[in-house]
């Protein structure tokens, strides 16, 4: 998402002051391709906590409809 916002940014603000795009659009859907691989690696290789016995859980473990997906923490870590 970052890396999406700045080849936007970069791509507007070259264009307005240059009169033409910095990046043409191959090079675009390549930084777009390179950055989203290394997410989708960063995200597949994340540990997780295992539960022993998959089979007994509590009530309490489950997560509600009404909680949000997204906490104020991810929000600023996102942002930073």
């Amino acid at each position: 998402m970052t890396v999406n916002i700045t080849v936007i940014t970069i791509t507007f603000i070259g264009g307005a002051t240059l009169g033409h795009t910095p990046l043409n659009v191959i090079q675009m859907i390549w930084i777009n391709l390179i950055m989203d691989i290394l997410a989708a690696i960063a995200l597949g290789t994340e540990t997780f906590k295992r539960d022993d016995d998959v089979s007994v859980k509590n009530k309490s473990n489950r997560i509600s409809r009404k909680d949000k997906i997204l906490l104020p923490e991810m929000w600023r870590q996102i942002f930073i």
